[in-house]
């Protein structure tokens, strides 16, 4: 399985099955800072390059742009309510969707490793 990483602060985890769990990463995190607020953009497909959620932490208001398209099969219904669970460490619990694709990813365009958190 590949995990792998965007340089807006995105992770994208191949599952078993094909898919593709989509999260915020730990340098996304740190970016946005605090999360307050959540919201999907979209319902049914991610359209890579395109915005697929808005986020608003105590650094930063954000909507945040799909990495790859395809077809959502499964959201993160519980952000809308509890924002803050993307203030958790554990980078597997901040994930956004799992999507499926219509053709293979490019894995090799992104990061292998999560940018690094600069300190204050």
């Amino acid at each position: 399985m590949n995990k792998v990483y965007t340089e807006d602060g995105i992770y994208l985890e191949e599952l078993n099955d094909g898919q593709v769990r989509i999260g915020l990463s730990a340098y996304g995190s740190d970016a946005v800072g605090e999360v307050s607020y959540f919201t999907f953009l979209t319902d049914d497909t991610l359209e890579a390059d395109q915005a697929f959620f808005s986020v608003e932490g105590s650094k930063a208001v954000t909507d945040m742009v799909a990495p790859i398209s395809g077809k959502i099969v499964a959201r993160h219904e519980a952000l809308v309510e509890e924002p803050e669970i993307l203030n958790a460490v554990e980078e597997d619990a901040k994930w956004i969707v799992i999507v499926e694709t219509q053709k293979a990813v490019a894995w090799e365009q992104f990061l292998t490793e999560d940018l690094p958190i600069e300190e204050a």
